[in-house]
């Protein structure tokens, strides 16, 4: 059972030395920098197990957690935050970057009135792992100190494998994100800039992350990607995933290139079985559709889809056998020009959308994409259907491959070839280790028991216009529409998620459970999302299906706040990341459930953020080719309600829309309609100043 925030925090007085500390702190703040110790890590540490004896420190110390605050008559307070989780910090970095992400850390600005004074990070790097303490003035603790108990807790979980480690030199602070900060204030003319602000809230854009990377590699031998950019956009979170040039492809990305014939990853293996059961349809097709507001060059666009074919196996591979046996191989590129792809505009008379968007892949003989090209006979407008089957990408892979088509096509729009950093390491080598491998039971514990006496499935009131099916009829058909919020909304809704430390999709993910919570009366209701599934850095920039889904257990109680039920999903989503590599089929294997019972879950809440289908290519003179995302005409899912939260940048204008899928088997139009409705009452009521203090019970979306 989760604990319930059903409460504030009460002030506290400070004593001496905290008030000594904390005006210093106000008078010379860019002198009081926090205490930092750093440690590698042995190579059998468990980061999961190490954040869980973060947790029990912090739990057992809550004054690590406090916050400083002045009173309406002047005195000054501390009150000591429930949870623990804003005390630790998960980074991905790169061995090199790891000095220059925790030298940054260390010189950030602290706010004591949102900021915790004890903070825990966790760098996970190719081959290598890090653990960095950082402790105000204002306690009384020393990193050195906080070690000793949090390895002390680790070793009482570890049995036989205490947890080892070693000092970790500290980078001078001219170091690499310093050098990236000077590229920004250079490239943005904004010498203000700090550290830790976001590139694209100061203005940056694709074009010029491709200058900037140019310019760093080229002055200072520091390696950056496109993608980066757009996971991690200030300069101390870059530099965590900065290369320093090698001047050769690592030797795991030469042997990567020979792998020919894999398993499938486990992810996929459960995707490839669901696809199965769906008779190979057309259910798991994702078709993609760009609408080009500028010309576009079709020969040039078809040249840089190859350079990209070349160099991520996933999108030529093909895809063979049943169960245990099942396999994906790749195409040599000698092979390639056997498989048709690609068709120009001229080619396509007669095609549409929606005809591609039904096209059935025979995955192990043809490739899984299809892009075609449609224009518009009276306006020439073009439009590109970009069809591609599931089992070759995920999100993370399609960021990708925008990233590196706009830096293709540019290439190719000068007579070149482009030129990448490394070579792009294979999803077929990560299957292998995979497969191997096996899931962590450590992991697949962790889900269970969290899940084990969950209700499954969701049970809403009719509605008048209702003509449900038997279960014994169900269908995938579906059926969608669209929620706007109110104009002002979105920043609104990101001022909430910083009041209460927390994320926009923790906020919206919130607001969509309490809807449901109150339509259907609910005190228990299982949620499905996604995780990434890339544990590992060195496969950041391969294009593969990595992703797993997981689910979240939300309970709901009278008296519980707006606020406490999003501590709690907050903290769920934050506590349940380490352990989001176990398939979710596997997880309900092992609570019991066969294949014929489908998934527990029903409802299906994912974020989209920083849509890579709205942007734009670069031409050699510097115009842009705009292209924005044509929503499909979503008319089946294997979700009874699917929630996508699309975050889009399009022209520099930032917009938030909630795309929601229903199956029109389980649930009415007037259902999901009223559904609509209570969501954005929500909204409004997460948007409130005061709005977290209410109690569910109070609370009316009606």
């Amino acid at each position: 059972m989760l604990e319930r925030n059903t409460t504030l925090p009460s002030p506290q007085a400070l004593d001496e030395h905290e008030e000594l500390a904390w005006f210093a702190q106000q008078q010379q703040p860019e002198q009081l920098h926090r205490q930092l110790g750093a440690w590698r890590l042995g190579p059998t540490a468990d980061l999961s197990l190490l954040a869980l004896a973060v947790q029990a420190v912090v739990e057992a110390t809550p004054g690590l957690n406090s916050r400083y605050h002045f009173s309406d008559d002047g005195d000054l307070y501390k009150t000591q935050e429930p949870g623990w989780y804003p005390c630790l910090r998960i980074e991905r970095s790169t061995a090199e970057g790891m000095d220059a992400l925790l030298r940054a850390r260390q010189v950030a600005p602290w706010d004591s009135t949102t900021q915790p004074p004890f903070e825990a990070l966790l760098l996970a790097g190719d081959h290598q792992a890090a653990l960095g303490l950082l402790c105000h003035a204002v306690l009384r603790q020393s990193p050195q100190a906080l070690l000793e108990r949090i390895r002390a807790a680790y070793d009482a979980q570890a049995g036989d494998q205490p947890l080892v480690l070693e000092p970790l030199s500290q980078a001078p602070s001219t170091d690499i994100a310093q050098r990236i900060l000077d590229a920004f204030r250079q490239a943005l003319a904004e010498p203000g800039m700090t550290l830790d602000d976001d590139f694209f809230d100061m203005g940056g854009h694709s074009l010029l992350a491709t200058r900037i990377i140019g310019r760093l590699q080229g002055e200072h031998g520091i390696e950056l990607r496109f993608s980066d950019f757009f996971a991690s956009p200030s300069a101390s979170a870059l530099a965590s995933r900065a290369k320093l040039s090698q001047g050769q492809a690592s030797q795991a990305s030469d042997q990567a290139r020979d792998i020919q014939q894999a398993p499938m990853a486990l992810a996929q293996a459960s995707l490839w079985r669901a696809c199965a059961a769906f008779d190979y349809g057309t259910l798991f097709n994702l078709p993609f559709a760009l609408d080009f507001h500028d010309p576009v060059d079709e020969a040039l666009l078809q040249q840089a889809f190859t350079d990209l074919l070349e160099r991520h196996a996933s999108l030529r591979t093909t895809y063979h056998g049943e169960g245990d046996d099942a396999c994906q191989r790749i195409v040599p590129l000698a092979e390639l020009g056997r498989f048709k792809w690609f068709w120009n505009s001229a080619e396509s008379a007669g095609a549409s959308l929606a005809s591609e968007a039904k096209h059935r892949f025979d995955l192990a003989r043809e490739l899984p994409l299809r892009l075609r090209m449609l224009r518009d006979p009276h306006s020439d407008h073009q439009v590109l259907s970009f069809l591609v089957h599931h089992m070759a990408i995920d999100e993370w892979s399609l960021n990708v491959i925008m990233a590196e088509l706009a830096e293709a096509y540019l290439a190719r729009a000068q007579d070149r070839a482009p030129q990448w950093p490394a070579a792009a390491r294979t999803f077929h080598e990560f299957a292998l280790a995979q497969s191997a491998q096996g899931p962590n039971p450590r992991h697949l514990a962790y889900w269970t028991e969290l899940l084990r006496d969950a209700t499954r499935g969701l049970a809403l009131p009719a509605c008048d216009d209702a003509t449900l099916l038997p279960a014994d009829q169900a269908t995938t058909r579906a059926r969608w529409l669209e929620l706007r919020p109110e104009p002002g909304m979105l920043e609104q809704l990101g001022a909430s998620a910083r009041q209460y430390q927390s994320s926009l999709f923790s906020v919206i993910y919130t607001a969509i459970a309490l809807s449901l919570h109150k339509l259907g009366n609910l005190s228990d209701l299982v949620i499905g999302t996604s995780a990434s599934g890339r544990t590992d850095p060195a496969y950041f920039d391969t294009v593969g299906y990595f992703t797993t889904m997981v689910a979240h257990r939300v309970q709901f109680a009278p008296e519980q706040s707006l606020a406490g039920l999003l501590g709690e999903v907050t903290r769920m989503i934050n506590d349940s990341m380490a352990y989001a590599d176990v398939p979710m089929e596997t997880i309900q294997q092992a609570l019991g459930m066969t294949p014929a019972e489908g998934l527990m879950f029903d409802v299906y809440v994912q974020i989209h953020a920083n849509n890579a289908l709205n942007g734009a290519l670069q031409a050699p003179d510097g115009r842009a080719i705009r292209y924005k995302q044509i929503d499909p005409d979503k008319s089946e899912s294997m979700f009874g309600l699917q929630f996508e939260i699309m975050e889009d940048v399009f022209d520099g204008q930032r917009s938030l829309r909630l795309v929601i899928t229903y199956r029109s088997d389980r649930y009415s139009s007037a259902q999901v309609e009223r559904l609509c409705a209570m969501i954005s009452a929500a909204f409004g009521v997460l948007a409130e100043v005061d709005g977290g203090r209410r109690a569910l019970a109070s609370i009316s979306l009606a």
